[in-house]
């Protein structure tokens, strides 16, 4: 079998523009994905503010490309990737090894999870990070959903379809997501906001009951009653794979130059795994096509 020029390790938006990329330009790629092909994308039941024809939701976008990649030539390999070998451009699965010129870390990041008592234990239970799959569950009955950016508004304004209540628990004076959500959620009579407040525990025998929050300014604490959680308080990276040596920032992001390129020659990092992405789906479209270029060149 053909040794690929490249491999891309993460089979999001990301990832699957930089595979997409590399084989539209004549060379061998392999892109290895361990859960879902499309990443948090996959979640997302609509699709507000990106020009795209092909795709109205986060799952349509994400069949589109693994379409076009296939088409286009990408080896898709569904493991994860155990380890890699920089020098030697060597990925280990649980199967055996690829082999490659370049590497491309795509591996993105994951919703960081609410570290308070009950979190851990009523996950699955009332506690989750994806509206659009659990949601449903809780028609007719009162949320919370903690954070103040576009997923936590985003989810809010979905949950708030169904849901009796959506409580929104922000620990900031103002929200930070784009005007269009914080417009509508403004107006939006099932939605209520509980600012420069923090989660302290989720109570609940065998399923979520409550909240107990601290409001941050008067130290006043109180229950709220809800059924689900839904935690959208920021990303931490999916880079584990990578070296103890690669050169991060504090939060665990990857450090890239100008041409993605990490500190490790022929590795390149693209996408929410790095330092300084901007967070949008065009960004990580880009980002893909920006390091495919790159490794090529390299």
């Amino acid at each position: 079998m053909a040794v690929p020029d490249v491999i891309v390790i993460g089979g999001g938006v990301t990832g699957l523009s930089a595979a997409h990329q590399v084989a539209l330009r004549g060379a061998r790629v392999t892109c290895l994905e361990a859960d879902l092909f499309g990443g948090l994308v996959a979640n997302v039941g609509v699709l507000e503010g990106f020009p795209a024809a092909a795709a109205d939701s986060g799952a349509g976008l994400a069949d589109a490309l693994v379409v076009a990649a296939t088409d286009a030539g990408v080896d898709f390999v569904a493991e994860p990737a155990l380890a890699i070998d920089p020098a030697g451009g060597v990925v280990t699965t649980g199967s055996g090894t690829h082999r490659g010129g370049r590497l491309i870390i795509a591996t993105g990041a994951r919703l960081r999870p609410l570290d308070v008592p009950g979190a851990a234990e009523l996950a699955g239970k009332g506690v989750s990070q994806c509206a659009f799959c659990d949601g449903g569950l809780y028609k007719n009955q009162e949320v919370v959903v903690v954070g103040g950016g576009d997923a936590a508004l985003q989810e809010a304004l979905h949950l708030a379809r169904f849901c009796a209540k959506v409580t929104v628990v922000h620990r900031g004076r103002r929200l930070r997501a784009r005007r269009s959500y914080v417009e509508r959620a403004a107006n939006h009579q099932r939605l209520a906001f509980r600012w420069q407040t923090a989660i302290e525990e989720i109570e609940g025998d065998g399923g979520v009951e409550g909240v107990r929050v601290r409001n941050m300014a008067d130290r006043a604490t109180e229950v709220i009653p809800c059924r689900a959680v839904f935690p959208f308080i920021g990303l931490e990276p999916n880079a584990d794979i990578l070296p103890a040596g690669v050169a991060r920032d504090s939060r665990g992001f990857v450090e890239t130059g100008p041409t993605l390129e990490t500190s490790l020659t022929g590795v390149f990092a693209a996408g929410a795994v790095r330092v300084g992405f901007p967070g949008q789906l065009a960004n990580a479209l880009g980002d893909g096509t920006a390091a495919a270029i790159a490794a090529l060149a390299s």
